[in-house]
């Protein structure tokens, strides 16, 4: 038997990836299911881009439930960070602008850690913020 590894704990139930093989897995998940839910999460994004609305880390983590990854969790953010990296090009804006806290109605702290790293001016994370996903949003306006 070869030996598991824990990637992360989720929900009730614990994601394992093989030691060995584990090029075969991201975060425990196996690369087509890693796949098939990048494609839900990008789905689930540019919906709510065109219709000029925004999602919850919840609602995306609902969006690839079968993961069991849960809301704002590293393995959530790594699969949302692939759908920024393939996207954001494509238009010249950040889609992550879209991803808002439930309790805040705005993006997490990390992502004005990036913008600030980037060397964005985030002092009035607000403005910052709200400029960034109106850019999305014509960005994907029909």
């Amino acid at each position: 038997m070869l030996p598991f590894v824990v990637r992360e704990v989720v929900g009730r139930r614990i994601a394992v990836a093989r030691a060995v093989g584990e090029k075969d897995t991201r975060w425990g998940i196996p690369l087509p299911q890693w796949a098939d839910a990048r494609g839900r999460v990008r789905a689930a994004m540019l919906a709510r881009a065109r219709a000029h609305e925004t999602i919850t880390y919840a609602e995306l983590a609902q969006a690839v439930s079968d993961t069991g990854f849960r809301p704002r969790s590293w393995a959530l953010m790594a699969l949302l960070g692939e759908v920024c990296r393939d996207e954001d090009p494509v238009h010249g804006v950040w889609t992550a602008s879209l991803v808002v806290r439930k309790d805040t109605g705005m993006p997490g702290d990390g992502y004005f850690g990036y913008a600030e790293r980037e060397g964005f001016d985030v002092s009035d994370r607000s403005a910052f913020w709200r400029e960034h996903v109106q850019r999305v949003w014509n960005a994907y306006s029909d």
